[in-house]
């Protein structure tokens, strides 16, 4: 005779709208995120607007929308454009933190909103929105809720992570 033991832990699951998601980085509209590429070049970008949508173009993949201001100094010169870009992102969740980043970033189209044909700007903009994603993707775009107990116990047993249209689901085990 066989005798076996098996334990039971229950499956627990917490899903985020693309709206909860843009309520959080809501937040960080107005604030100025500054970034360098090397020595020869110091940039910022204030964040207009953004918006993320879940599972839509890819199954994987969130679609990042974003208005900002560029500011540029490269030595003695500086430069300032009003910009919209279009980026593809993976989500990630970091157990650590709790929370829930974007990484990845892929550019996949930009455009000023102002005049300006400069060449600087034709030739640093796709560079400075790729570090600039680079850099945002340090930045959580959602942090679990410790004050929520659902939340609280799924910080640190998040076992997968799926994107649907709309949606995004963090499975764990309870």
């Amino acid at each position: 005779m066989v005798f076996g033991f098996s334990g039971w832990a229950s499956a627990q699951t917490l899903t985020l709208t693309e709206q909860q998601l843009n309520r959080q980085l809501a937040l960080q509209l107005g604030k100025e995120f500054p970034f360098t590429l090397g020595d020869w070049l110091s940039a910022g970008i204030q964040l207009q607007d953004i918006k993320v949508e879940l599972g839509r173009q890819s199954p994987d993949k969130a679609r990042v929308l974003g208005q900002g201001i560029i500011s540029v100094s490269q030595g003695e010169q500086h430069y300032r454009w009003d910009i919209n870009g279009d980026f593809s992102a993976r989500p990630r969740y970091d157990d650590e933190q709790g929370a829930l980043f974007l990484d990845e970033f892929e550019l996949l189209n930009y455009r000023l909103n102002q005049n300006d044909s400069s060449p600087q700007g034709s030739f640093m903009l796709p560079m400075l929105l790729q570090a600039m994603a680079g850099y945002l993707s340090q930045y959580p775009v959602y942090t679990l809720d410790e004050q929520d107990p659902v939340q609280r116990q799924l910080k640190n047993k998040v076992l997968s992570l799926e994107v649907a249209p709309g949606k995004l689901s963090l499975h764990g085990l309870e």
